[in-house]
């Protein structure tokens, strides 16, 4: 029974079981069932397949009724508005899945996959120009989505076949009795994007308020570069205008496009609810042009000897934008340990931990440790990671241990509190969106760092360029940085011991770079 049990690379345990040839053309053409299980512990999942074995076998025979009934005297056609109001329902159902992007894990909307994201996404929703590529714009967004959208694509086709067949009786059901089946009027007269659809939409969606304030900002530069018109007097060639006036403005491609994906979702979701005649703004983008010219690049070796020989370590100095003992730990961490900038930001101080451990020979080992996972402890603060891969202990490296990370932990005043004290998240939660504005401007300004493809980010990128020159296993690699496994056999096990972490960090080095103890 539990080989129709798959785990996908995000962790989530799916259903999967194959649909028989005859049966495809009554399940939506589809190869097999495929439904999200939500769970990311296997037990728990296993759990669950006999259940779910019942519900793919009952929608199998509902395919086989439809297989046998389209073997019979072909019946009258569906009236069309019934065809429509099936339509419409399965609309509004992938509207609903897609929503996920902004419920599942927004506050790491921003570290999806670049550091530098945060501040980008803070200056699109203020409605000003974002200080990136148009390329990279555009790869974030697609990030934001990327995990939660074969979860939503999975839950969508057992429900368009459930829809199907429950709304298809009905409507061989109604015509066969002669009763018209009626779409509902559309009623969204008088309702506005930037208010009553925005509220509606938002509560309905259960939407953070960061996802609630970048789609208001949308709605208000569209009413300023178009007339304002309550949501059914929208037309297409307004939402064109937008996007013509958007460009003409000087916005890049990428920003437009993420504005006109937001303006989509509310005048989609206006649509899917009866309150506008259609989604005018369905299709309607730039199309992007991407290369790896603007990729996120590594720090090369005079980059960071510039980045480590900078005023911020040379002289002492701990500017107030740089959150004082910040601007000197956090570039340190992240070359030393690989991390994410917000998974560093939120250190609390009980994540810096010292552990035991056997060595090869059962000796008890001791080290310090950084543990990245997600929680709340008793003083309710809380940590956020990327994914259920990102949990983890990262070994601290030596150098960080010279250069005296532990005793600055150890004297700090609040021992309950956050390694970072003077970092103070935003409105979303992110303690570190500031910060990565501040190191932007220093790397540039004050290191010489002029490439913008080489961000904070960039620490990450060199850490996993060194592991490779150190010829740390891969998997070694994966685990240090919080990366999901590649192949099944990264399914079984706990990952590596400590001994193994301690070594393989012990072996990173960045020859030719010098850092001096302050």
């Amino acid at each position: 029974m539990c080989s129709y049990l798959h785990r996908a690379p995000n962790g989530v345990y799916y259903f999967r079981m194959g649909i028989p040839a005859d049966l495809r053309p009554f399940m939506a053409g589809k190869r097999e069932i495929k439904r999200s299980l939500g769970l990311k512990d296997r037990d728990a999942a296993k759990a669950v397949i006999p259940d779910m074995t019942k519900e793919a076998h009952a929608l199998l025979k509902q395919a086989e009724r439809d297989r046998d009934t389209a073997a019979k005297p072909a019946p009258k056609p569906i009236p069309a508005k019934s065809a429509a109001q099936i339509e419409r329902d399965r609309q509004r159902w992938e509207a609903e899945q897609e929503q996920a992007e902004y419920t599942a894990n927004e506050s790491f909307a921003a570290d999806m996959e670049h550091e530098a994201l945060g501040p980008i996404m803070d200056a699109l929703s203020d409605g000003v120009e974002a200080d990136a590529s148009p390329a990279e714009i555009a790869r974030a967004g697609r990030l934001l989505v990327l995990h939660e959208r074969e979860r939503a694509g999975a839950e969508l086709e057992a429900l368009r076949n459930s829809l199907h067949a429950r709304y298809g009786q009905n409507a061989r059901a109604s015509e066969s009795q002669n009763q018209a089946v009626e779409c509902e009027p559309v009623t969204g007269a008088g309702l506005y994007l930037d208010k009553d659809i925005l509220d509606r939409w938002a509560a309905e969606r259960g939407v953070v308020p960061k996802g609630k304030d970048t789609h208001k900002a949308v709605a208000k530069w569209f009413y300023a570069r178009t007339e304002r018109k309550s949501v059914e007097q929208i037309t297409r060639q307004d939402v064109l205008a937008f996007k013509d006036k958007l460009l003409n403005e000087g916005q890049t491609v990428a920003n437009t496009n993420m504005k006109l994906s937001r303006l989509r979702t509310l005048i989609g979701w206006a649509y899917q609810n009866d309150l506008a005649p259609t989604n005018v703004a369905e299709g309607i983008s730039v199309k992007v042009a991407d290369s790896g010219k603007t990729q996120r690049l590594p720090f090369s070796l005079p980059e960071l000897q510039a980045i480590f020989a900078s005023p911020v370590y040379a002289n002492g100095d701990r500017p107030k934008g740089g959150r004082l003992e910040a601007a000197y730990w956090l570039p340190l961490l992240g070359l030393f340990t690989g991390a994410r900038l917000e998974e560093i930001g939120q250190l609390r101080v009980s994540d810096v931990q010292r552990k035991d451990y056997p060595d090869q020979d059962g000796k008890m080992l001791s080290g310090w440790f950084l543990s990245i996972a997600a929680g709340t402890d008793e003083l309710g603060q809380a940590n956020r990671i990327k994914n259920a891969a990102s949990e983890r202990l990262v070994p601290l490296h030596p150098e960080l241990e010279r250069l005296g990370f532990i005793t600055y932990v150890e004297k700090l005043a609040d021992q309950k509190g956050r390694v970072f004290p003077d970092l103070k998240p935003n409105i979303y939660g992110r303690h570190t969106a500031k910060w990565g504005e501040w190191f932007g401007r220093y790397l540039r300004t004050v290191c010489g760092v002029a490439d913008k493809r080489k961000v904070f980010h960039s620490f990450r990128h060199t850490f996993k360029d060194y592991t490779r020159r150190a010829r740390i296993a891969e998997g070694v690699q994966r685990q240090l940085m919080g990366h999901a496994g590649r192949d099944v056999a990264d399914d079984y096990g706990s990952g590596y011991d400590l001994l193994s972490l301690v070594e393989a960090m012990a072996s990173y080095r960045v020859p030719g770079l010098e850092i001096q103890r302050r």
